[in-house]
C-alpha cells in the first residue's frame, strides 16, 4: 500500500509555482527574454531601415519620432507567454522531477553547469560540426564509389545488345529533295 502511495505521489504533475521556480532556475525565464528582447529590436531595427530605404532624406528629429511611434508598440516578455510553456512541463514532469531539477539547478554544481553550457555547446558544435563534415564527406565518396561499382557491375551482366537491321536513313537522308515552287 505504501508503495501505491509513492507511485502515485510520484505522478502528481508540478504546480505552476514549481514549473516558474525551475524555469527560473535553469534560466529559461532569463533566455526567453533574452531571446525576444533581441528578436523585437531586430524587427523594430528592419522597419527603421524599411523607412529611411522609403525615405532616404528624413532628417534626425523625424527618425526620432518614428522611434518614438516603434515605442509605443509595447514589448512583450516571458510572462506573456509562459502559460504554455508552463502546461509543457506538467504534461510531462511530474512534482518530484521538477524538484530535483530545482535542487540541481539551484546547487553550486548545477550553476557552474548552467554557466558553462554555452561555452561547451559552441565548441561541442565547432569540434563536433568539423568531424561531421569530415564523416559526411567520406560516406559520400564511399556511397559514389559503390554507385560507380554497382553500376559496373549491372552493365557487365546485361546481354549484349542484339543488333537489328537498321533502316537505311542514310539512303532516304542522301535522296535529293525536290521543291516543288506552286506549294511555296
Amino acid at each position: 500500500m505504501g508503495l501505491a502511495q509513492g507511485v502515485a505521489l510520484d505522478s502528481t504533475p508540478p504546480s505552476r509555482a514549481q514549473v516558474l521556480a525551475l524555469m527560473s532556475a535553469m534560466g529559461v525565464q532569463h533566455n526567453v527574454n533574452y531571446g525576444l528582447n533581441e528578436a523585437q529590436r531586430k524587427i523594430k531595427a528592419a522597419a527603421h531601415a524599411s523607412f529611411i530605404k522609403k525615405d532616404p532624406d528624413a532628417d534626425a528629429a523625424t527618425l526620432k519620432k518614428l522611434d518614438g511611434v516603434f515605442d509605443t508598440t509595447p514589448l512583450f516578455s516571458f510572462d506573456e507567454i509562459s502559460e504554455p510553456l508552463i502546461s509543457v512541463y506538467q504534461k510531462h514532469m511530474t512534482a518530484s522531477d521538477v524538484q530535483a531539477g530545482i535542487d540541481f539547478y539551484t546547487s553550486d554544481a548545477g550553476k557552474r553547469m548552467l554557466e558553462q553550457m554555452p561555452t561547451i555547446n559552441r565548441e561541442s558544435n565547432e569540434s563536433g560540426g568539423q568531424l561531421v563534415q569530415t564523416k559526411l564527406k567520406a560516406y559520400s565518396e564511399e556511397i559514389e564509389r559503390k554507385l560507380e561499382a554497382f553500376e559496373a557491375e549491372v552493365v557487365s551482366q546485361k546481354p549484349p545488345a542484339t543488333k537489328t537491321p537498321a533502316t537505311n536513313s542514310k539512303a532516304v537522308d542522301d535522296n535529293p529533295k525536290t521543291t516543288d515552287n506552286k506549294s511555296k
